[in-house]
């Protein structure tokens, strides 16, 4: 039976993470309105994504991973004062490091554009272009690293609404400067990027100002090395490769992309929509299961611990992996209707639409990826992570190359999509062989059901593709997210009823879910 209790705060996080990736949509969606998928589009989501990199892997996994369980530790086995002057301490290394990091990237900028998009070195205006948008977004990862800081120790706290609220500060500033700025600045493309930086600002200040109605928010410029702080250097060492996988496989493709205009584009978008159910359920499960699995493992309760991933494992089964084939069947009408209009031509859905369905093919293996990882994070192993992550990126690298070759851009998201895969078989592999983990037959029995449901839900979603939406243009907008709601609606009730009626989740179950 699912644990009530350990996902209520998943629950929560879950929610406001679907809110801000929703608002996404919408950004994107003006993104895509006023820079289609060329040059202006190329250059400004290359710019975006050299400081959302390091974001993703700083923000989302490797500081998360090494912070929490020494924070908690000096909090909850010392003293809070002597986590404060933890705090204190990593606050002023931190700042120093990532102002030098920033200065340096800025003044290399076009060496950095250069490693990212070597492609656009063949047409020099573009090539100028992406290094000018690329000063500009660049300071938003000093600014979005500190917030992360105060993120996480908000989230220690057991605060999560503040932190997951703040990706939609991002998407709203974006917004704001299309809509209201597009004019204001030399291209559009340096309107957008100008709200990047800006949002990046406010995120810190408002984290700040949280953290320090909890007592937190004290800063310091002197920094001092204790022994925590070397624990700390020594944990998101190799935390940093480890958590960070996903996107560096994501941006080995852009690299390869750049050689095809409008590919970094269509990557982009369809990543975009698979971070969706990513962000909903393996980023947040994998938020609040880290502290549970931390607790229940200095406790050496083996039996609690392996009962807590093993319903975390049904739980995140039974959303991700109807999510995956519900994406993929209704790939193309979702890019059309969000996305297909201003510069974003027909010609661009159909390029994203099939990049999507690829990549959702191991959207499963990246929720699951995420709770395999944070059984070694709980026991303070990083290293673990990083040594997957290597082989995995070398793996990718080679896919990258064969694969591009026959395919081309589909060929790079193919190579991504069996990177994650391994990376994920690899982690769960060493945890069963370590004695760490091991899944229950029943567990295994209910996702081999649930995978077997959610293929037939797939297929008859997509019949409906093709009934209701087989010209999807000569309808209005309204009558195109009429029809797409019904398949939705369609699809959710076929796989709930499939569910219950293979026991998978008990009727008590699911409405203990659907109460929470």
């Amino acid at each position: 039976m699912i644990n009530k209790g350990l996902f209520k705060n998943t629950i929560l996080v879950g929610i406001i993470t679907l809110i801000s990736r929703i608002s996404g949509l919408f950004r994107d969606f003006f993104v895509a309105k006023y820079l289609g998928a060329g040059k202006f589009s190329d250059c400004f989501l290359v710019a975006f994504k050299i400081p959302n990199l390091f974001r993703s892997i700083f923000a989302e996994g490797a500081f998360n991973s090494a912070f929490v369980p020494i924070f908690s530790g000096v909090l909850y086995e010392k003293s809070e004062e002597k986590a404060m002057v933890f705090c204190k301490n990593l606050f002023a290394f931190l700042f120093y490091i990532l102002l030098i990091f920033t200065l340096i990237a800025e003044i290399f900028m076009p060496f950095v554009v250069d490693v990212f998009a070597p492609g656009f070195k063949e047409n020099s205006e573009k090539f100028s272009l992406a290094i000018s948008l690329a000063h500009i977004t660049f300071p938003f990862l000093f600014c979005i690293a500190l917030t992360s800081f105060f993120g996480s120790i908000l989230n220690t706290l057991g605060k999560f609404t503040p932190y997951a609220l703040t990706p939609i500060i991002l998407n709203l500033s974006m917004i704001f400067s299309l809509v209201f700025f597009a004019n204001t600045f030399p291209t559009v493309a340096h309107t957008v990027s100008w709200g990047v930086a800006v949002s990046g600002i406010i995120q810190l200040v408002l984290l700040w100002w949280i953290a320090k109605k909890y007592g937190f928010g004290l800063i310091s410029f002197k920094p001092k090395f204790t022994p925590e702080i070397g624990m700390f250097f020594k944990k998101i060492m190799p935390g940093i490769l480890g958590a960070g996988i996903y996107h560096l496989n994501v941006m080995i493709g852009s690299i390869f992309a750049s050689q095809t205009n409008g590919a970094v584009s269509w990557i982009y978008y369809a990543d975009r929509l698979n971070q969706l159910p990513l962000g909903v359920i393996g980023i947040a499960l994998a938020t609040v299961l880290l502290p549970s699995l931390s607790k229940e493992i200095k406790k050496r309760n083996l039996n609690k611990t392996k009962a807590i991933f093993n319903n975390s494992m049904k739980f995140a089964s039974l959303l991700v992996i109807p999510s995956a084939f519900g994406i993929i069947a209704l790939s193309y009408p979702i890019i059309q209707i969000f996305f297909e209009r201003g510069e974003f031509k027909a010609s661009d859905t159909f390029a994203t639409a099939n990049i999507l369905q690829i990549l959702c093919v191991s959207l499963p293996a990246l929720v699951y990826t995420k709770l395999f990882s944070n059984i070694f994070y709980a026991r303070n192993d990083t290293k673990t992570p990083m040594f997957v992550a290597g082989v995995t990126l070398i793996f990718n690298v080679i896919f990258t190359m064969y694969f591009n070759k026959i395919y081309g851009y589909n060929g790079i998201v193919i190579a991504i999509t069996i990177s994650n895969w391994i990376n994920c078989i690899l982690l769960y592999f060493i945890s069963y062989k370590k004695g760490f983990m091991v899944m229950y037959r029943e567990i295994i029995r209910d996702i081999l059901k649930i995978t077997g449901i959610s293929i037939l839900m797939s297929l008859i979603v997509r019949f409906g593709v093709w009934g209701l939406m087989a010209d999807i243009s000569v309808y209005s907008l309204p009558l195109r997210l009429l029809a797409l709601g019904l398949l939705m609606i369609i699809g959710v009730v076929f796989y709930i009823a499939g569910i219950i009626i293979t026991r998978t989740v008990s009727i008590s179950e699911l409405k203990n879910m659907i109460k929470k």
